[in-house]
């Protein structure tokens, strides 16, 4: 996504006074928008990352320097920017499929937004672990949030298209009445069977 359309996703965020980690789901990657406060800040993350932008609080861009260091299993980078920012922080994930796993480093708030025309809270189909303390959903998308992470390890969602549910009870549906045309061609079968027997009887 271009850096404007990143801008007004976190301006959309702070209008709606959340002041936590967003997690946008795509189809093939994460977007990241972590507020910061500060001049320098360690980002330790379960997925490598090659796309880091800060932000300040009016959407203008502000250079940084990282280093980076791979250390049992986690990407650390040391990011010291060119001033004190009061802003976000963006950068991207990889993503496949449509479960979300979020180790948590620390205990702010959390926001995930699924990607366009995906739900979840369907059991069979997937839900998202542990519940969220917010749910929303409309034309525009699907939002959960969690306020209280402190004694949460990670966050697992799982999630399908809208339409997911319908197409899966038209498939019960199907073979419903597959199962009771097989179940009638059967006892029409047998019925003829004993028919025919009877028939054979009385010839005999």
């Amino acid at each position: 996504m271009a850096l404007m359309a990143l801008a007004v996703i976190c301006q959309v965020c702070c209008a709606m006074e959340f002041n936590g980690t967003t997690y946008h789901l795509g189809q093939k990657e994460v977007e990241v928008i972590q507020p910061v406060n500060a001049s320098k800040l360690n980002l330790t993350l379960s997925e490598k990352t090659e796309n880091i932008t800060l932000l300040d609080e009016n959407g203008k861009r502000v250079g940084l320097n990282s280093s980076y260091l791979f250390w049992r299993g986690n990407n650390i980078y040391g990011l010291n920017f060119e001033r004190h920012v009061s802003g976000d922080l963006i950068y991207t994930m990889p993503q496949q499929g449509q479960q979300f796993v979020l180790p948590l480093e620390d205990s702010g708030p959390v926001r995930i937004i699924l990607p366009q025309g995906y739900t979840t809270g369907d059991r069979i189909l997937g839900i998202a672990r542990p519940s969220p303390d917010e749910f929303h959903s409309d034309e525009a998308g699907t939002i959960l949030t969690w306020y209280n992470t402190s004694q949460i390890q990670y966050i697992e969602v799982s999630y399908y298209r809208n339409n997911a549910l319908q197409a899966l009870l038209t498939i019960f549906a199907v073979l419903a009445m597959a199962a009771i045309a097989l179940l009638t061609e059967y006892y029409i079968s047998m019925r003829r069977l004993r028919s025919l027997r009877k028939d054979e009887e009385k010839i005999i």
